[in-house]
Formats: structure tokens, sequence, C-alpha cells
């Protein structure tokens, strides 16, 4: 509960808090749900089919409800692309199952409420299959993915982030078969999964510290700790990216309008990083500058990719289109050491300036281009 309040708190818009948000009360509610059982199971308070088949179908919906809420928010913590579109389409398949478990267990409930029970009142094998299922398939699945994600190249920046969420998994199979092996009412599950929630919260914290609020992307103080990790590197390239213009758009268009175009750029820039299979750090390194450093041979290739992705992302902007976003590139080698990193910008900065000075017209704030274009 502390936590929650917590993270109530914290000044950020952005939606992987909501969720995890969600996350920490859907665990409170579990710990409630669980205690009740824990109650009735030691015949603390009533003991009767009716009290015992309620705090069992309680702890199936919220288990499931409670894993489905691990899913979604291991799905937007790994994959910073995703629109808060797809976030709702993946959010209503994944609900399905859960709407069809509390319909067939209350009906099953109330039908033969004796075959769910022994004379003992408790529960049979069967109801615990059910109860595991769909949490277990609904983690595994996660599970898999983040793993999956982690390995590839362009997400090494983000192992940490990857590894914390997977972890999860196989200290809920450990902790839950301890307590259903050992001692079924000591609540080693809901201390595992306390453990669990705090370390994502310091993660999250750290990343607060080291993420642009607006974007999503690295800061510059994320940038620094980047430099300090990196050794001797051949074939890198610090890589530029402006958009052109940008005063203009916020005096003629207002600011809410410049911070939906950077969080565009910001976007293609993501997705161009998705479809290189390369290592690459990526930030917002101030203003309406982003910078981008690529280990790679051919940066020519990254910047097709880049420009291609802008021109997807501006085609299918939606909203007011009433005046032209461009970005200007530019970049230069780097020999991975931090003590030359600054000379690699400069050299990436002055040949962005070239391609803005080469490739654009002064803008007449009067006009109100129809169609954007990169």
């Amino acid at each position: 509960m502390l936590l929650l309040y917590s993270i109530k708190r914290l000044p950020t818009p952005q939606l992987r808090f909501t969720l995890f948000h969600r996350l920490v009360l859907w665990h409170i509610l579990y710990f409630f749900s669980d205690a009740l059982w824990a109650l009735v199971n030691d015949s603390v308070l009533p003991k009767n089919t009716f009290s015992v088949l309620a705090v069992n179908y309680s702890n199936a919906i919220i288990a499931a409800i409670l894993f489905y809420s691990c899913f979604i928010y291991a799905e937007m913590s790994t994959r910073p692309e995703m629109t808060r579109v797809q976030i709702r389409h993946l959010q209503s398949r994944l609900r399905i199952p859960i709407y069809v478990e509390i319909v067939l267990l209350l009906v099953a409930f109330l039908v033969a409420p004796d075959f769910w029970l022994d004379e003992n009142l408790e529960p049979c094998n069967l109801y615990y299959f059910i109860l595991s299922f769909l949490p277990f398939v609904y983690i595994m699945t996660v599970t898999v993915r983040c793993i999956v994600r982690g390995l590839k190249p362009q997400n090494r920046q983000n192992l940490k982030t990857y590894l914390v969420i997977a972890s999860y998994t196989p200290g809920c199979i450990v902790a839950a078969g301890l307590q259903i092996f050992l001692s079924l009412t000591t609540p080693v599950f809901c201390f595992w999964c306390t453990m669990i929630i705090l370390f994502v919260y310091l993660n999250s914290q750290n990343q607060l510290i080291s993420t642009d609020p607006l974007t999503s992307l690295n800061n510059r103080n994320q940038l620094q700790r980047y430099l300090l990790l990196q050794r001797e590197a051949k074939s890198s390239y610090v890589i530029m990216v402006d958009i052109d213009h940008f005063k203009q758009i916020n005096d003629t268009c207002g600011h809410m309008e410049g911070d939906r175009a950077l969080v565009l750029i910001s976007r293609a820039l993501k997705n161009a990083c998705g479809r290189l299979k390369m290592s690459i750090f990526l930030c917002r390194y101030g203003g309406d500058e982003f910078l981008m450093i690529a280990q790679t041979k051919k940066p020519d290739d990254v910047l097709k990719v880049v420009r291609e992705c802008l021109k997807e992302e501006i085609k299918n902007r939606k909203g007011p289109q009433n005046y032209t976003l461009e970005a200007s590139m530019g970049y230069a080698s780097w020999d991975g050491r931090a003590a030359t990193f600054r000379d690699s910008v400069v050299n990436a900065d002055q040949k962005m300036y070239e391609d803005k000075r080469s490739t654009i017209q002064p803008l007449d704030p009067s006009l109100q281009p129809l169609v954007s274009s990169l």
C-alpha cells in the first residue's frame, strides 16, 4: 500500500506507471483474498461449503487478473514502441480467457458444489489445476517473450529491464510450490511477490531518473552512464537527428503540437532501431535533437531506415497537419572511448547542419502546407 501511494504521487504521465499502479493494486487485492482463504481454511472464520467455494473462487479470478496485469505491464515495459491503441487491442484479447473463467467457474461451483470439495471441505485437484492454468500460461508466455527480446542486439542496453521482468516467473513457481507442498497457510508466495514488486519499483525509479518523460527515450544522464560502460569498439558511429523549423512549429502551432512532433520523431527512431539488427543506443540529446550510437560499418544504411520510418510515421500521423515536418541528419565515426565522444558529436553536428542547409528552404510561417513530408 505504501508502494501504491508512492506510485500515485509520481509526477509522470507515462502509461507504464499507470499499468504498474494497477499491477500493485491487484497484488494487494490478491493478498487480502489469500488472507481470507487462510482464515476460512483454519476455521478462524466459519468453514462451510459456501465460504470455502467463495474464497477459492475469489482467489482463482483475482490470480488470473493479477497475472494478466503482469503480462500487460511486461509488454509495455519491453515494447516501448507500442501505441495506446495497440495496448488496448492486446488488453481486449487477453481479457477473453478471464471472462470465460469467471462465468464457467461460477456456474460449475453453483451447479455441482460437492464435486469440487472432499469430505474435509478441501478443494479437489481439478480446482488447483484451474487455479494455476491461466496464470501459468500468462506468465510463461511473457517470460519467453522477454527472454527472446533481451537476446536481440538492439535491446542489449535495456537488458536489466528484461531480466527483472523475466525473473518474476521462476520465483512465482518456486514460491507457489513451497507454499503448496510445505505450508498452505504460510504466505510464501505473497512474500516473494512483495519483494519482486519492490525490485521492479526501484528499477522503474532508476529508469525515471534516466528517461526523458515526454518521449520515453534515454536522456543525457543515461548517455553518460552508457559512455562510462563503453570499451574500445570498432565501426561505431554517432548519428545526430534534428527537427527542422521546430521553433516555428512551436510559435505558429503551439507548444502542444511541438510536443507531438517530438513524440512522433522519437517513435520513428524507436521503430528504426527495432528494424535494424544491430546494437543501437538512442537518446533525446536536448530540445529537438536526438542522438544515436550505432555499431555498424554502414551508417548510410542506418540513415536510410530512419528516413523510411519517419516517412511512415508522418504519413500515418493523426491530428492537424498544417505544417511540414522534416528532419536533418549527420553522422561521424567514433572509436568507443569516452574521451573522444565529444569530438564525434561535434563532427556529426556539423554534417547534420550541412544536410539541413542543403535540403531545406526557409519556411514562411504564413504558408499552410497541406501534406507533411520529409
